[in-house]
């Protein structure tokens, strides 16, 4: 299924682009937020965060629409994460390594369903109901909003810094 190939894909994807980041810059963040296509995070939080909210946001959403009957699904508030989980002090490394396990996890799991689960339903937030297949593609949209708002902090650390980044 592409939708697994797509999500495997995400943690070398977001490697790649955290790598361009310099060390000393981890945690930079622009004085202008202005056209961020994601969250505001520095690259560290950005990459916390998908960590975040793979394993307490979309891990659970995805057993709850399958064990419940039409569970209202909560939003996660990435602002209050990043506090309570001090973003700034985790090691890049390590949360790299556990992002790319909890996703491992998260496909792993997916995969040894059953074709029937995937039109499970749920109540989420604003989006109103959705099927298990429709969380699973609300992932796959996040994967992509952070990494365009990686491409977006590179561009500001190169504009606002004017440092010369890495192309690969």
């Amino acid at each position: 299924m592409p939708l697994f190939t797509t999500l495997l894909a995400m943690p070398d994807q977001f490697e790649r682009l955290l790598a361009q980041v310099p060390t000393d810059h981890l945690d930079w963040e622009p004085a202008n937020w202005a056209g961020i296509p994601s969250e505001r995070f520095s690259a560290r939080g950005h990459l916390c965060h998908l960590l975040d909210i793979e394993t307490q946001g979309y891990q659970l959403r995805f057993r709850r629409t399958l064990e419940e009957s039409l569970p209202e699904l909560a939003s996660l508030d990435g602002y209050q994460l990043a506090r309570d989980n001090q973003y700034p002090l985790q090691d890049t490394a390590m949360q790299l390594d556990r992002f790319r396990t909890a996703r491992l996890q998260t496909v792993d799991w997916l995969k040894a369903l059953p074709s029937s689960a995937w039109a499970r339903r749920a109540r989420y937030g604003d989006y109103g109901e959705v099927t298990l297949d429709g969380l699973v593609r609300l992932l796959v949209s996040h994967d992509h909003q952070h990494l365009a708002g990686m491409q977006w902090l590179l561009m500001r650390l190169n504009a606002d810094l004017r440092l010369a980044l890495p192309l690969e």
